[in-house]
Formats: C-alpha cells, sequence, structure tokens
C-alpha cells in the first residue's frame, strides 16, 4: 500500500482536483493508497501558504500549488509500487 499525504484545506478547488487526480490514477492502475489529508492549522504553518496544495508520495514531493498532470502522478505510483514490489519480495 502506497503512503500519500495531501496538505493543504480541504474546500480549495485545487486541493480537491489533486485529490481526485490521485484517487483516479490510482484506481486506474490498480495499485492500493492510504491518503492521509492534513489540514490542521499548526501543520499548514510549516509551509509557504502560497505553496498549498502540496502532494506527497510515500515521502516524496510531487506537487506543490499546482495540481500535477495525471501522467506524473501515474509514473510516481508505479515507481513506488514497484519499489514496495522489490522489498517485499527481494
Amino acid at each position: 500500500m502506497i503512503k500519500i499525504r495531501l496538505y493543504g484545506v480541504s474546500s480549495c478547488r485545487r486541493y480537491i482536483k489533486m485529490r481526485s487526480i490521485v484517487t483516479n490514477e490510482a484506481k486506474r492502475l490498480g495499485i492500493e493508497i492510504n491518503i492521509e489529508e492534513i489540514d490542521e492549522l499548526e501543520a499548514l504553518s510549516q509551509f509557504n501558504p502560497l505553496s498549498l496544495p502540496r502532494l506527497y508520495i510515500q515521502d516524496n514531493l510531487v506537487a506543490s500549488q499546482n495540481p500535477p498532470q495525471p501522467r506524473e502522478v501515474a509514473l510516481a505510483l508505479m515507481e513506488m509500487d514497484q519499489r514496495d514490489d522489490r522489498q517485499a519480495h527481494p
């Protein structure tokens, strides 16, 4: 299972689009994900507000401010899925 973290405010259009792209690409690829949505002010205050929303896949920053292209997300998900497979089956 791939860990996804989304930082931002859930009412933001860019945040909603970013979340939608991630869930759609994971579903299309058949990859299991666990989405952690971080919207607490204390956690968000560590970032410049202009850099939100932010998308992390397995602790790697994939997008900041603007939603990524679906292809970018798909490539990141496939890379992490392959890494997980290699670690699970050495």
